[in-house]
């Protein structure tokens, strides 16, 4: 019972981290327009970053990351995602399954309160899951990664069918919508960062 409990609390607790808004959600909605399987490249992408730190704080402990490495990434993730917001504005997105992989893990390792999650809420989900083993490992792993996956794909599904349903004006919403997000996210991004440096 104990192990279903955890399991309970893993779901519930990644679902409402997966639901916040944030540049990744931008991004699915973004690149949904155009394919309807972008939420599941971007959560590869998100996971290849993801499942690295997993491992690192089961098998190392907490990971130390002084303010200064913070604010690094949140300077050049603030650029970065001002330049995705510009780039989403100016031009017409290409059907890319490496496009969507690849934004999952700029989104991801260039956002530092996914940092800050890991090192905080996840590290202590981490240290529960050591009491069952190896298995509470993985299962915590797939728990976590397919509440990701699930939702990040729905939302680009529904992009998708918003775009092909409802046309230009559809589409243009989404953009405005998902370019309106980056650029709130990579001005605080960058502002938090410069903060932290002076």
């Amino acid at each position: 019972m104990e192990f279903l409990a955890f399991m309970a609390s893993v779901f519930l607790i990644s679902l409402s981290g997966v639901l916040a808004p944030g540049p990744l959600l931008a991004v699915t909605m973004a690149e949904g327009k155009n394919n309807k399987f972008a939420g599941f490249f971007i959560s590869l992408g998100h996971a290849s970053v993801e499942i690295p730190i997993i491992l690192a704080l089961f098998l190392f402990g907490n990971v130390v990351i002084t303010n200064d490495i913070k604010a690094a990434i949140g300077l050049v993730g603030g650029i970065v995602l001002l330049y995705f917001a510009y780039s989403e504005y100016s031009s017409e997105e290409r059907t890319r399954p490496t496009k969507g992989i690849i934004s999952g893990l700029l989104m991801s390792s260039l956002n530092p309160y996914f940092i800050i999650w890991w090192l905080t809420i996840g590290f202590h989900l981490i240290l529960q899951s050591i009491a069952f083993g190896i298995i509470g490992l993985v299962m915590f792993i797939i728990i976590h990664e397919m509440c990701d996956m699930v939702w990040l794909e729905f939302v680009s599904l529904m992009s998708n069918k918003s775009s092909r349903t409802l046309g230009r004006k559809a589409e243009r919403a989404l953009t405005l919508v998902s370019v309106a997000i980056l650029v709130v996210f990579g001005i605080y991004f960058a502002y938090d960062g410069l903060v932290h440096f002076f």
